[in-house]
């Protein structure tokens, strides 16, 4: 008997772990399966299930999934053990279930995933230029929401873009030629997002973009953003009535793993048709949708929040009370991640709780990621045929690939057309005179660098290894092409080349190239002039945030002292 006691008590840990694992797991969120519709409102209802043959129709024997979300955007429900759920909705609203982890849901030819139902009995407006959503009819009897059974590892890698913003069918092509030819097939990732400006105001571009990004072969998911939008609408609730009608609502969420991605339209149009203003912000719809689905999600997985406009930008960025809210929501979970776009530089961005609004003791990353389009496609046309698009921090236009595993995650920058270990641009001047009083820069462009990498430099054969100081400037590189676009400006070689007669193969675009921008992930270091003429080998060494080691090196010259 005492032998069984021991035996018992030595097993008990591992028998309350395994039932902690496994509540937290389901998480058990006390949300009902069905909230009934009030005054002005009608009950849509329906079941989640399991699609066995893939037909999209819930067919005599298909069982239903207990404990998915469904959302009409604001209120959330979790299916019953039958797998039903029931929601209120207006005359304009989108019902969407909420992927769960080793679910998914069908998509369409081009690779959208087709996780909701839109009830919009009266349509669009009329007069719109960009088609909305044609009228619905009525309420279906029933909603139903089919999902797929799909394993999902611990550790997945997924594809992010920013802003690819074609103006022209031609910018679709260097978007094809310049990325996603070089992406075509990848098998080690999961899904992509693009984190809006999807197009450049011009919403009939966004058929081809979609069929473009559709050949890499994976699923789909889209921000919206803020030239994405419809700007004969006269409110914010119908600015986005042709983002819906191609890619269903712009705030939803899904999950894929451990990670919980909630995507917020966070692009506040004017209230005024025909209007170009905006704000960054959120309505309170969309802060309630959050809050809502932050109940079912168990406090160690990782909670990524997913927008156009950054949270840091203030001003006529994004609002001040809104951020604080978000960070209010998140207070309760230990393993965050923000990411945007919109600016055409890149920038990660922490916030502290002594400084910030940020409530934990870990601060907050925010991901303001750089873009596909770079300057918006502008720049001379290189050996490719495609303009040499760099950003106004120096950093080469490309995208980023995350890496998760469980609650942690990794980003990476890679360089459009060149090899992924090009993660950094190191700048020394041509040709340094020995023994001269010049104090010739070395510069290094991280173009993933933040606050928390170190990078060092050593002359090989020459000096041991020495830290570069972090610095705010112009990148040396991005400010020497800009110098030389305005001289061909002012040689009048671009008006030449922005002439109607001149061959559409040498013509540039109407924008002149932006100005430099201070880079938020430069470094630099005094080389001194003290060194013996000859060409001389510089190695720079990179810690990142996570603690991995890059190099890369460069020459440089020094002339006979004079």
């Amino acid at each position: 008997m005492r032998h069984q006691l021991f035996i018992v008590w030595l097993i008990l840990p591992f028998m309350l772990a395994a039932c902690n694992g496994s509540q937290q797991e389901s998480s058990s969120p006390d949300l009902p399966s069905e909230i009934k519709a009030g005054a002005g409102e009608q009950q849509a209802s329906g079941y989640v299930f399991h699609d066995a043959n893939e037909n999209e129709k819930k067919d005599e024997g298909e069982a239903g999934i207990e404990g998915v979300a469904v959302s009409n955007g604001r209120d959330v429900v979790v299916t019953n053990e039958d797998g039903y759920y029931g929601l209120p909705v207006s005359d304009d609203a989108a019902i969407f279930v909420i992927k769960p982890k080793n679910w998914m849901t069908p998509v369409n030819e081009v690779n959208l995933p087709q996780h909701y139902y839109l009830h919009k009995p009266n349509g669009y407006p009329s007069g719109y230029r960009y088609k909305g959503v044609a009228p619905t009819g009525d309420l279906p009897e029933q909603i139903n929401f089919p999902l797929y059974k799909q394993k999902e590892e611990r550790e997945f890698k997924i594809l992010v873009f920013g802003d690819p913003q074609p103006y022209s069918i031609q910018e679709v092509d260097y978007l094809a030629e310049d990325i996603v030819s070089e992406l075509i097939d990848r098998k080690d990732v999961e899904f992509g997002m693009t984190m809006g400006d999807i197009v450049g105001d011009s919403l009939n571009y966004f058929r081809p973009m979609n069929e473009t990004v559709a050949q890499i072969g994976i699923p789909w998911y889209n921000v919206m953003g803020n030239h994405d939008i419809n700007y004969q609408a006269p409110t914010d609730k119908l600015s986005d009535e042709t983002f819906e009608r191609v890619y269903g609502p712009s705030t939803y969420a899904f999950a894929y793993g451990d990670v919980h991605f909630i995507i917020l339209d966070d692009v506040i149009h004017e209230n005024k048709a025909g209007s170009r203003e905006y704000v960054g912000g959120l309505r309170e719809d969309q802060l309630t949708f959050m809050k809502n689905y932050l109940r079912t999600v168990p406090r160690q997985d990782l909670v990524v929040l997913n927008m156009h406009i950054p949270v840091y930008k203030e001003g006529d960025g994004f609002r001040e009370s809104d951020r604080e809210q978000l960070f209010e929501m998140l207070s309760e979970f230990p393993h965050t991640l923000s990411i945007s776009a919109h600016t055409h530089v890149q920038n990660n961005w922490f916030f502290h709780r002594d400084s910030s609004q940020w409530q934990r003791s870990e601060p907050h990353h925010h991901y303001n990621m750089g873009t596909t389009s770079g300057t918006w496609w502008n720049g001379l046309r290189g050996e490719n045929n495609i303009p040499h698009t760099m950003m106004r921090d120096g950093t080469p236009n490309g995208y980023a690939f995350i890496t998760f595993k469980d609650n942690e995650y990794t980003i990476d920058w890679k360089v459009a057309g060149s090899s992924p270990d090009h993660r950094m641009n190191i700048h020394v001047p041509r040709g340094i005179q020995a023994g001269s009083n010049d104090n010739p820069l070395l510069t290094v462009n991280f173009f993933n660098g933040s606050s928390q990498s170190k990078v060092e430099y050593r002359i090989k054969g020459h000096t041991g290894w020495k830290e570069m100081n972090k610095v705010e400037k112009f990148d040396p590189y991005y400010h020497k092409l800009h110098q030389r676009w305005n001289f061909l400006k002012e040689a009048g070689t671009l008006k030449a080349m922005r002439s109607s007669d001149t061959d559409p193969q040498f013509s540039i675009s109407d924008w002149d190239l932006s100005h430099p921008q201070p880079s938020s992930h430069l470094w630099e270091a005094n080389l001194g002039t003290d060194w013996p003429a000859g060409s001389h080998t510089i190695d720079v060494r990179v810690e990142d945030r996570y603690g991995r080691t890059f190099k890369d090196h460069q020459l440089m010259r020094v002339k006979q002292p004079q």
